[in-house]
């Protein structure tokens, strides 16, 4: 490619024009090279072949197209230094500049594959979601589809827009600035030897161009990032033809300055954000708000950072980009200096030539003056004092623009407080505003309208579509059907009144037991499910699933098929275990099957009266959600914090007791203690009251839990246990225990209003006859939130404690972790999740990392198949029983590196990427019947481990017994597991 000579791109081809205008190098004011201008013909043939190239390019699939993303990526990367040097010309950088860039996609090799490649090889990490919505009536299915044709209006970061049009299937134009337009020019030449022709053009002009792009009726959407001026008459010219309109408007950014800060440390990073590129990037901060207890300090901190930067303006500042803007940062300052305001500008004189502005600190304007009121798009900020943080959201917030805004402060729970109350799209915490790819971007106020990056940018390119299939077949036929015969036939009756007792009981047994086993022998012969791969005793009877359930080893059982026969195993007639992670996530995520009649029908203790946890159908899960959704929002549930803390309070006092009482260590049953403090928990936030579980030191709740587990258990696979007469379908006592706490609260309704979860569950219920949630739902419900509540987190933090012990290496380093959140000399500050839950990420590692090797849910939630599927090739009949074995993906060394050890460290990895929710791994399940106590579950696990690990160390007793049973959750096999327990601190 030649980088000295540029045309437009219009059907693939070159295409010049006799009218060209020409840039200028703003390092030295050189003009640079012509560029053609576009002509209203080129406007209509761009328009026309991208109409004709949508059709094929719409047609081909989002992986094919995203493929050629990847392609492009490459071919882009092979070209990095020839952009580069393009870069250094068009906008003033210098390559010193390029070195450290965060903003621009085209940047110097080292970088570009980290920034602007990002935007074209991560698109393919995301799917455009398919959505299922089923009634009795009607199946919708809820489709994203290409818009047609966009045009992308913006300067110098055009992939940002680019990449998700094309790859969900719509044909690009490009007009970039009049300033800058040669990279763009070669980019889109550039990408003609990877895409269809057509697929992307490029047109660059002069100020009649734009608006014949907004205004032609054959485009349908708009991307545009400029000044909010020409956002505005966007918005009014793409009326008439309802264009979809993307827009990245002006940010007059606000920063916050908390006086708690460490300056020597932020400062630094205030000022590289403040000068990079010449306070030319949309982010930036222009107002900087700093309280008065540390103003002048502050300001006298950013002066001395910013003749240090300032040294050299070409090389760590930079131009501004055109003299346009130039010519109106200087009007500004010169206003400024009439006004009589304090104008810092401590950097050397700024060179004869070139458009540059010296960074300058404006000290203290009144808040309605121009340079503050005004974004000025360059090296300018505008420093003001506040006394109170009311005071300083009010004044940030001040603006009509809302694009992004930053505070800085040490205490985190502060930080988010004021966060909260900033009116902008993007607000950073501790750190210079700086864009991620993988996360929506976009203004709020006058700063923009709908986002780029992430799925919701993804997804602007797109349009809905929701089809409606009725079931027209499956309504009953009216009326009933007629009696049969009025009698049996002569001969018929005689033979029946010839028969002995004997006889009668042998042609009993024939008909009505051994007949129907050997029908249902050859069904399972004959089932396509007889053609998946596993052993032929399990295709024709259920009885080895069976008794590996009663053992408790089911999760083992379907773990050796799995290593045996592959991905894809039978259990027993008709039930089928998948461990591939793309289908499972098919299963429960994207087409998200409903849960499995012939399994949850006998969890239920009323057959017509389910659980939350038991229902099969969609529309009544739905409702019952809806009506408990409250009690597990975020909100809620950090209301439940301090009751939560009272109890690992409670339980640190008991094991202090221990200690004290043997120097300063014992030995704990820890399996008994952790099971009681989660008991002890949903006691505190359910019922009311803690149940003293760890105080006393014995109760008979926590065997009686895994009793029931183990009836429960059971009673899923053998369905046939629940017609033994006298055998209980629910513990005794656990029915007793919960039945005498709903009836203490019914009656104490109207007189005493509790907090807690329970009270919520009485206040919705209703007895009347049609009522949908009666008093005997809420006794199952809290039965529910007893079992599942206590039984499961604590089985979560019990084995990421075992691991950890296991691991002293591992265990250091969370510990290490804790001191850094909460020093030692610091005993008394409460564990707070608003300050540390998010930030302590090693923890969350070591919690995700455990349940990745022993997920709770091991062989998954079981689903049927509401159709005949196709699932890895084989055939599956509508009916079947389909188990998403999250285990086997967790612990796939295709899906994991080292998959049977234990390293958090790989979670790091994963987080930092934004790809949690993208990795196989499932231990709440996913779609609509994601686990509703997750966030509940991990906030109490992030109380009670951080707590008991700030408090003491806990030391590895081997020799133990550490098999674990599945029923209901996977569990350990033993009754007890010991540890050494030391106080850390005397």
């Amino acid at each position: 490619m030649d980088f000295t000579t540029f045309s437009n791109i219009i059907a693939g081809s070159p295409r010049g024009s006799d009218i060209t205008t020409s840039g200028t190098n703003p390092l030295n004011q050189a003009p640079l090279w012509p560029a053609p201008v576009a002509t209203a013909n080129d406007v209509e043939d761009a328009v026309h072949a991208a109409k004709e190239a949508f059709p094929s390019w719409s047609q081909m699939s989002y992986k094919q197209r995203t493929e050629l993303l990847d392609r492009f990526a490459d071919l882009y990367l092979s070209h990095a230094s020839d952009f580069c040097q393009l870069l250094t010309k068009e906008c003033g950088r210098s390559k010193s500049t390029l070195l450290h860039n965060g903003y621009d996609i085209h940047v110097c090799p080292k970088v570009i594959h980290l920034d602007s490649l990002v935007v074209l090889t991560r698109i393919a990490k995301y799917e455009l979601p398919e959505e299922k919505i089923e009634d009795d009536e009607k199946t919708v299915i809820v489709t994203h589809e290409p818009l047609g044709v966009v045009a992308a209006i913006c300067p110098w970061n055009s992939i940002g827009k680019i990449a998700p049009a094309l790859a969900t299937g719509n044909c690009v134009i490009l007009k970039p600035s009049p300033f800058t337009p040669y990279s763009s020019l070669k980019l889109v030449e550039l990408a003609q030897q990877v895409f269809p022709p057509s697929v992307l053009q490029v047109l660059h002009g002069d100020n009649d161009l734009g608006p014949r792009l907004v205004k032609h009726s054959d485009i349908q959407k708009i991307s545009f990032t400029g000044s909010t001026a020409t956002g505005k008459q966007i918005l009014k010219d793409g009326a008439d033809t309802m264009k979809c309109i993307t827009l990245e408007t002006a940010g007059n950014n606000a920063s916050i300055v908390l006086p708690d800060v460490d300056l020597r440390a932020i400062i630094p990073q205030i000022a590289g954000g403040l000068w990079f590129n010449a306070g030319q990037v949309c982010a930036a901060t222009r107002r900087l708000y700093i309280h008065q207890d540390i103003f002048d300090e502050a300001v006298a901190q950013l002066q001395e950072a910013t003749a240090e930067t300032s040294k050299d303006l070409v090389s760590g500042v930079g131009p501004i980009q055109n003299r346009a803007q130039y010519e109106k940062l200087k009007q500004a300052l010169v206003d400024a200096r009439q006004a009589g305001y304090t104008l810092i500008s401590p950097g050397r004189r700024e060179p004869e030539e070139g458009f540059f502005v010296q960074p300058t600190i404006v000290v203290s304007p009144p808040q309605e003056a121009d340079i503050v009121q005004h974004e000025n798009f360059g090296p300018i900020v505008s420093c003001i004092k506040f006394s109170s943080i009311d005071e300083a959201v009010s004044m940030a917030n001040s603006s009509n623009s809302g694009l992004a805004a930053s505070v800085w402060s040490s205490d985190i729970s502060t930080a988010r407080r004021v966060a909260s109350s900033l009116e902008a799209g993007n607000v950073y915490i501790n750190g210079p505003p700086r864009p991620d790819p993988h996360v929506p971007f976009g203004g709020h106020k006058q700063s923009g309208l709908g986002v780029e990056y992430g799925l919701q940018g993804l997804l602007s390119y797109c349009q809905t579509k929701s089809t409606y299939l009725y079931n027209m077949w499956s309504k009953p036929l009216p009326g009933h059907l007629a009696q049969v015969a009025d009698s049996l036939p002569p001969e018929v009756t005689e033979a029946l009144s010839n028969l002995t007792w004997t006889q009668g009981f042998v042609a009993f047994v024939a008909l009505f037991i051994i007949v129907p086993r050997v029908f249902e022998l050859l069904r399972n012969i004959l089932s396509p499910v007889s053609r998946i791969p596993g052993p032929l005793i399990n295709k024709l009877s259920p009885w080895p699933l069976e008794i590996a359930t009663f053992k408790g080893k089911s999760h083992r059982f379907a773990r050796a098929l799995h290593q045996k026969y592959g991905p894809i195993v039978v259990l027993a007639p008709n039930m089928i275990s998948v461990g591939d992670a793309n289908e499972i996530k098919r299963i429960i995520q994207n087409e998200d099957w409903v849960k499995c009649e012939a399994i949850y029908g006998n969890f239920r203790q009323d057959p017509h009266r389910p659980t939350l946890l038991a229902f099969t159908e969609k529309k009544a899960y739905s409702r019952r959600k809806r009506m408990l959704s409250s009690m597990f929002g975020i909100r809620y549930i950090r209301s439940l914090e301090p009751l939560m803390k009272s109890c690992v309070d409670a339980g640190v006092a008991h094991l202090d007791k221990l200690c004290e009482n043997s120097n300063n260590s014992t030995v704990i049953n820890l399996q008994h203690f952790i099971h009681g403090l989660a008991i002890d928990t949903i006691g505190a936030t359910t019922f009311g009251g803690s149940f003293n579980v760890v105080e006393n030191g014995s109760h008979p709740l926590p065997s009686r839990l895994k009793a029931g587990m183990k009836i429960s258990a059971v009673m899923q696979l053998i369905s046939w246990i629940k017609y033994i007469p006298f055998l209980p379908k629910r513990d005794p006592y656990i029915e007793e225990f919960t039945f005498n706490i709903v009836d203490k609260r019914r009656k104490e309704s109207g007189d005493v209003k509790h907090q807690d979860l329970l009270q919520h569950l009485v206040d919705v219920s209703d007895d009347s006859p049609s009522s949908e949630f009666r008093t005997s739902d809420v006794q199952d419900e809290s039965v529910i939130l007893l079992a599942a509540g206590s039984e499961t987190t604590a089985n979560a933090e019990l084995f990421t404690i075992m691991q950890l012990l296991k691991h002293p290496n591992i265990m250091k380093k969370l510990v290490e972790e804790v001191d850094k959140w909460y020093p030692p000399s610091e005993p008394d500050r409460d564990t707070e999740c608003a300050y540390s839950q998010a930030g302590m990420t090693y923890l969350q590692a070591c919690i995700d990392e455990t349940m990745r090797l022993i997920p709770g849910q091991a062989t998954g939630s079981p689903r049927d198949a509401s159709k005949q599927e196709t699932v890895l090739g084989y055939r599956i009949p509508k009916g079947t029983t389909v188990f998403p074995n999250t285990q086997e993906a967790h612990l796939n060394p295709d899906n994991w590196e080292n998959p049977d050890q234990f390293i958090p460290e790989r979670w790091l990895d994963i987080y930092s990427q934004n790809q949690t929710s993208s990795a196989p791994y499932w231990p709440f399940s996913a779609g609509s019947r994601v686990c509703v106590g997750k966030h509940f579950a991990f906030q109490e696990m992030h109380i009670s481990l951080t707590t008991l690990l700030r408090k003491f160390s806990f030391e590895y007793v081997p020799g133990q017994d550490e098999t674990t049973v599945f029923r209901i959750a996977q569990q350990l096999q033993a009754n007890s597991y010991d540890v050494k327990v030391k106080r850390r601190f005397v």
